[in-house]
């Protein structure tokens, strides 16, 4: 999860892709076969590469059918994500609309013989209260929840354990999110995140949720791990998640503030007397917010080395999904680094992001020796140290 939808910018217009044009054609003559997974599963794909092209490539190392029961529920995800994001929607839309998609993955409301019609109808009872305009938005994220029959539906395919483990997920992302934006409306242009302990918890609902779903599903796929590991693995999974979510919220601090956003805790900024503005554009603010900017540093390097434990937890046999959690937590440790170092230019609103060559570096790496703890341990301490030094070159400055 992000703190932020953005557009793809081949999406928008001119320079839509034919297997885009040809997709939404296909939706808006409702030609997809919402019976079978003729239509539905390769939709969901290529609907995953527009809302999210790294988790789109991440997820194609996983085994079947891990990775379609992972795909749909990042997609539903995905779609709570949205509807409480989009910054159109105002406090009560936003919770009434979670609260409705939440209900769709109550294990309690389709059972039994008239399950697929009982939540066909639900699906469409959602579809109709969702903004007239999204019907011909040209974001895919706004297309996925218009036509949301083709990749809810195949929830009730899923073995029942998958649809408890998704529907958990699911339900305590929606009402956690809807209950969180009822408590901190919109405020003098931001969505204002008042404590460090505020956050953790939108963190968690965003973010924290997804790594118990994935825990849980790699814990019933493996087979292989005794019960005292599944307990430590359950007591790391939401660090996971709160490592990369926070990671995120700091790359995209400056680009949020064009959506007129700041998850950035008031206290923080109340304790160094700074408004949001001055955190942003003072010159005259830099040692204050370097210790800002190293207090949420520290908090997400934590949570990245618990979620290293996590990773190393999985059983070696299940390679692919090692790599799984592997691949992301390197690529945010990078970029942790890379913020740290570039502290200025992040500042001044320069969108900073690990070269290409990095991420190749990564996958080829941990595809040779992610298999050993070793290896792994020392492989991520190499941007950590960077990071450390870093943060002491922030406290002097």
């Amino acid at each position: 999860m992000r703190s932020g939808i953005q557009e793809n910018p081949e999406d928008s217009g001119e320079f839509e892709d034919p297997e885009a044009k040809t997709w939404k054609e296909r939706l808006q003559r409702n030609e997809l076969s919402l019976s079978s997974d003729r239509d539905r599963l390769p939709f969901a794909e290529f609907a995953l590469t527009r809302v999210s092209r790294t988790f789109a490539l991440n997820i194609r190392v996983l085994p079947l059918p891990l990775r379609h029961h992972i795909l749909y529920a990042y997609l539903y995800c995905r779609m709570a994500d949205t509807l409480e994001d989009d910054p159109l929607l105002n406090t009560a839309e936003k919770t009434r609309l979670l609260k409705i998609f939440a209900a769709l993955f109550d294990p309690t409301a389709h059972t039994a013989f008239t399950a697929a019609e009982s939540l066909r109808r639900a699906v469409a009872d959602f579809q109709a209260q969702l903004p007239e305009t999204w019907k011909t938005s040209s974001q895919w994220e706004h297309l996925l929840l218009v036509h949301a029959p083709v990749v809810v539906l195949p929830f009730l395919d899923f073995p029942t354990e998958v649809r408890s483990v998704i529907s958990r997920c699911v339900q305590e992302m929606c009402l956690g999110m809807a209950d969180f934006t009822a408590k901190h409306p919109q405020a003098n242009g931001h969505n204002l995140i008042e404590t460090l302990a505020d956050l953790d918890l939108y963190c968690y609902y965003v973010a924290g949720t997804v790594g118990i779903l994935l825990c849980e599903l790699f814990i019933r796929h493996s087979g292989k791990i005794p019960l005292s590991k599944a307990q430590t693995l359950r007591s790391l999974c939401v660090s996971f998640g709160l490592g990369l979510q926070l990671t995120n919220i700091l790359k995209d601090l400056h680009d949020d503030q064009e959506r007129d956003v700041s998850w950035l805790p008031s206290e923080l900024l109340a304790a160094e007397h700074l408004t949001f503005e001055d955190f942003l554009h003072s010159p005259s603010a830099t040692q204050k917010r370097n210790r800002i900017y190293s207090i949420l540093f520290i908090k997400a390097k934590n949570h990245l080395e618990d979620a290293l434990e996590y990773s190393c937890l999985i059983p070696r046999q299940n390679m692919r999904l090692r790599l799984f959690c592997l691949w992301p937590l390197f690529m945010a440790g990078e970029t942790l680094a890379l913020l740290a170092e570039s502290l200025e230019a992040l500042v001044q609103g320069v969108r900073l992001k690990i070269p290409r060559s990095t991420v190749e570096s990564i996958v080829r790496r941990t595809r040779l020796l992610g298999w050993s703890n070793h290896w792994v341990h020392a492989e991520f301490r190499k941007p950590m140290i960077r990071l450390e030094n870093a943060l002491q070159a922030l406290a002097t400055t």
